[in-house]
């Protein structure tokens, strides 16, 4: 069984992600593989994500993956839909394979038949339309809030959620954002690794797309095959 390397760029998506790992082991009754971690400084990474600008970050995510290679991790995630703007660079410089919480999740939109999916995440990864290319591929159209609810959206993101603060009044805001679009999609991607941990799929009509979770079930995946 292969071993899991997890890049930790921000603290809860990413112990969401590993505790994730051994929860959906345990449903399955089988064995879970072994974790390595690493957690990179998040003075660059948030630094980056609020001033959109993520020039060097892809050499300091990479870093990271290969600090878990060189503790023995076959392969490894970055749970952080965010931290995809620098993907590409991050596989470049990387000493094992990286799997992408980005093609992991169109995937599964795609499996479960969505023909247009509602995007929730930070400004980066709405602006960047980080979705776009690969849900488009598979033939799945987005949505995306508007530009004022954007704004209220990252701000919570950045100022408490990524911060372990969940308030139940952002929790209502972030409900209403959601609710602005839901007649228009089939589902709503939460394409942010913290908005699982303070939105739940039993307050929404449509299904809500966990991508931290899914990334964790594609790792398990992937350690086995391996």
């Amino acid at each position: 069984m292969a071993i899991v390397g997890i890049c930790i760029a921000t603290i809860e998506g990413g112990v969401v992600c590993h505790q994730e790992i051994g929860r959906e082991a345990a449903r399955r009754s089988i064995e879970c593989p072994e974790i390595v971690t690493h957690t990179p400084k998040y003075e660059k990474i948030g630094r980056a994500i609020s001033r959109d600008d993520f020039s060097g970050l892809g050499t300091t995510l990479a870093d990271s993956v290969n600090r878990t290679a060189a503790s023995g991790a076959d392969f490894a995630i970055i749970p952080s839909n965010t931290m995809h703007v620098v993907f590409d660079e991050v596989v470049a410089n990387a000493t094992i394979p990286v799997l992408s919480i980005i093609d992991s999740t169109a995937a599964r939109c795609k499996d479960d038949g969505y023909r247009r999916v509602g995007i929730l995440g930070t400004t980066s990864t709405a602006k960047r339309r980080l979705y776009d290319a690969p849900l488009a591929s598979l033939g799945i159209d987005v949505a995306y809030p508007s530009g004022e609810d954007q704004d209220v959206l990252s701000k919570i993101i950045a100022n408490e959620l990524t911060k372990g603060v969940f308030l139940d009044e952002s929790r209502r805001s972030l409900e209403c954002i959601a609710h602005r679009f839901r007649r228009d999609v089939d589902a709503i991607l939460l394409g942010c690794t913290e908005l699982p941990l303070i939105m739940s799929p039993d307050d929404f009509e449509v299904p809500l797309v966990d991508t931290t979770r899914l990334l964790s079930h594609t790792a398990l995946d992937m350690a086995y095959k391996s």
